[in-house]
């Protein structure tokens, strides 16, 4: 058996590896500098433990009008539906530059492993910059088939200014 120092020990050790490879996936996906400006909320980051003001702004933004029933948005000020309208459609474009940059950055992953560094043709395609991104394509990617959460969402939208800074902190 461990003595309680030892379990401690153990508990802090599994902490610290935790956050290092959040850190180094945060990196990957391009949100740790939101990931450090809101460090001290991010331990009770859940998306399922957000309070219902968080929710209904999060899924607002993600889903648009199609949160609302019929009902609600025919009685909805025109207004208000054309200003939900922009803004999903404003998150529907950075999903898709996100879901894009990661799959470049997956892709050129992938080229490195399987052909290395030999072939003329590959290492140009390698030397397209991840973060350049077409408008005009749509990514047909899921977000669970790049590994994107809820939590990674909410990050993302902080840093393009969807959700307000302070959203980890609204009550």
């Amino acid at each position: 058996m461990l003595s309680p120092e030892q379990q401690e020990l153990l508990k802090k050790q599994a902490g610290i590896a935790l956050l290092q490879k959040r850190e180094e996936r945060y990196m990957y996906y391009g949100i740790y500098e939101q990931y450090c400006i809101n460090r001290h909320n991010m331990l009770n980051l859940e998306y399922s433990k957000l309070n219902p003001a968080q929710h209904l702004m999060f899924k607002r933004i993600l889903h648009g009008l199609k949160m609302y029933s019929k009902n609600e948005i025919a009685t909805m000020h025109r207004e208000k539906r054309i200003r939900i309208i922009k803004v999903w459609k404003k998150s529907q474009k950075v999903i898709n530059q996100w879901k894009q940059q990661i799959s470049n950055k997956k892709l050129n992953c992938f080229l490195e492993v399987t052909f290395g560094n030999n072939s003329p043709m590959i290492n140009d395609l390698m030397a397209i910059p991840t973060s350049e991104v077409l408008d005009s394509y749509t990514n047909m990617l899921t977000l669970k088939e790049l590994g994107i959460t809820y939590e990674d969402l909410i990050l993302r939208f902080m840093s393009v200014g969807l959700l307000p800074k302070n959203f980890l902190s609204l009550k």
